[in-house]
């Protein structure tokens, strides 16, 4: 190559630098922003607690609520989101038994909040859920449900429930379907 072609080559490279300066600035900013934004990550699932002495085994459906950041957040509360269309939504009462933390609660970097509600029994809460809010479509509906939980500065973090939760409310719905 000649002397003017290695100049115009040379052109380029403050150009380069530039956008490589630029391109650094950039990743590290996003990496501190998202190193202080708040993120939950929230399941919804069908457990059994398996004792000494008790059958049938109790069943619960556990609500975890887990800080995936390393800022403190606070935990305001947890409810549903059913609906694809016409969205209805649900507050989740959770100070039901010794099990459950109460809310409003803090978590800390990677600190869970659990929360365990009975399935059967007084409140019922299976059949109720099952009864009230699925609505018209109910197959169709369970498979839009989403468990939220949302902080005290108003953020919302929500994820689908578990196919095992899905399919006891399905049962408890065409139970009572069939009941009738």
């Amino acid at each position: 190559m000649d002397r003017e072609s290695w100049q115009f080559i040379n052109t380029f490279a403050p150009w380069l630098s530039a956008l490589g300066t630029l391109g650094a600035v950039v990743v590290s900013l996003w990496l501190a922003h998202r190193r202080m934004s708040i993120r939950l990550k929230v399941s919804a699932g069908h457990r059994i607690t398996v004792g000494q002495g008790i059958k049938p085994y109790p069943e619960y459906l556990l609500i975890s609520v887990v800080n995936d950041s390393v800022r403190k957040a606070r935990l305001a509360g947890i409810g549903w989101k059913i609906g694809w269309i016409k969205k209805r939504y649900a507050v989740q009462n959770t100070d039901i038994n010794l099990y459950s933390i109460r809310i409003p609660v803090d978590l800390d970097e990677s600190e869970e909040a659990k929360f365990f509600i009975p399935l059967k029994g007084e409140a019922d809460w299976l059949n109720n859920f099952a009864r009230d809010l699925l609505g018209q479509w109910p197959r169709l509906n369970c498979r839009s449900i989403k468990i939220q939980a949302w902080t005290s500065v108003g953020k919302t973090f929500e994820s689908r429930i578990e196919a095992g939760l899905r399919q006891r409310i399905l049962e408890a719905y065409f139970n009572a379907q069939n009941k009738k």
